[in-house]
């Protein structure tokens, strides 16, 4: 097995830190160090995955905040890669890669290109709000800065570009990618997987219905007609009106039990983000970015997704398609959860039971179309 080194150099203005591996570092013609004057604040090892090297930096977004950037570089590379950016999920947390053993990271071992990813404001090394009070816009105007800095750096050939988006991630990619496009960058393609095209009213909409239908305990369809009925309410006066749920809670009882029972929805937050978060992301036409692309699109979809359609996705590629005929690509992955594990049915994803964890199945799908890109 290879082994790794960090190499720190201190200098009164900044801080260079690269971790790579001794092989990498003795064929390569890649610069030795990146610099970045963002300090270490995480209590964990740096990144030390087998396979490619990771330049540790920052960039500076709005208000002067600084957010870490982590440029992935594949054992072997000789000159300057074209990047890959990452935009991530909704959950809060650290992107940086524990293992090799992630899609993600076997995404930037074997694609061929140099993966970039920067963590939200609050998150790992990154100054800011925490990442709990992040709202959308903020995070997508916060990604085309950051991305926009960091296709300058000398690790990248930026003649062609990348974007890849994951989970919710898949929102906002189009968005970052138009906004890059509209700056003058050649975006060569776009890849989505857990996260379609359809409105976020009609995603949250989908997240009840399917709480409703899969949760193993009985619920009768009289019970879900109404329900649904009641929720559609609800999500319109939450996300489409802008209300606090606590202010709409305060309607009648069906409003009050509505708000009770919306999974994920907590007093201050959704899904760890705040109400300001979602009520933006109810305001984006997703689709309207996808059209206006200029770049060929893959669209994965699992079958056992808990949380979106097969149609959400589909509608991505059916929209691009009608617009750049036979430039779009949609790929069903059978018996696979959202998060990529593989389950024996719908039910038991949903539970999250007995499932097994099958990352290089999204991996070599993305692999592969990449390479043919590149």
């Amino acid at each position: 097995m290879k082994y790794r080194e960090v190499l720190k150099y201190l200098i009164p203005s900044a801080c260079y830190i690269l971790v790579t591996s001794s092989a990498a570092a003795q064929t390569s013609s890649l610069p030795d160090i990146a610099t970045f004057d963002l300090p270490r604040t995480v209590d964990k090892p740096l990144e030390n995955v087998d396979g490619f090297s990771t330049y540790y930096g920052s960039a500076e977004v709005e208000d002067g905040i600084r957010l870490r950037s982590l440029i992935t570089i594949p054992d072997g590379a000789e000159a300057p890669l074209r990047p890959l950016l990452f935009t991530q999920w909704v959950s809060c947390g650290s992107i940086e890669l524990p293992s090799a053993k992630s899609s993600l990271a076997q995404i930037a071992r074997d694609s061929g290109l140099a993966m970039v990813r920067v963590e939200r404001a609050g998150s790992g090394d990154s100054e800011g709000p925490p990442c709990s009070e992040l709202d959308y816009d903020t995070e997508v105007d916060h990604y085309i800065a950051a991305f926009t800095q960091l296709l300058n750096n000398p690790l990248l050939n930026s003649d062609a570009v990348f974007v890849f988006g994951s989970s919710l991630g898949s929102t906002t990619a189009p968005l970052v990618a138009k906004a890059l496009q509209d700056k003058g960058v050649n975006i060569a393609g776009v890849v989505v997987q857990g996260g379609g095209g359809l409105t976020h009213f009609e995603r949250m909409l989908n997240f009840d219905r399917f709480y409703l239908e899969r949760r193993p305990e009985l619920i009768s369809a009289d019970s879900i007609h109404e329900q649904m009925n009641a929720r559609a309410i609800f999500h319109t006066e939450y996300l489409v009106k802008g209300r606090h749920p606590d202010d709409i809670a305060r309607d009648d009882e069906r409003m009050e039990a509505v708000r009770k029972d919306v999974r994920g929805l907590g007093s201050n937050d959704h899904y760890g983000r705040p109400f300001a978060w979602h009520q933006q992301a109810a305001q984006q036409n997703f689709l309207a970015a996808w059209a206006e692309l200029n770049a060929d699109v893959l669209v994965v979809f699992h079958e056992f997704d808990q949380f979106e359609t097969r149609h959400g996705h589909e509608i991505i590629v059916d929209t691009v398609n009608q617009q750049r005929p036979g430039t779009a690509t949609f790929v069903l992955q059978e018996d696979l959860g959202h998060s990529g594990w593989q389950f024996d049915s719908l039910i038991q994803a949903y539970a999250d039971e007995q499932g097994s964890p099958a990352p290089g199945r999204l991996a070599s799908t993305v692999i592969a179309w990449l390479q043919e890109r590149n």
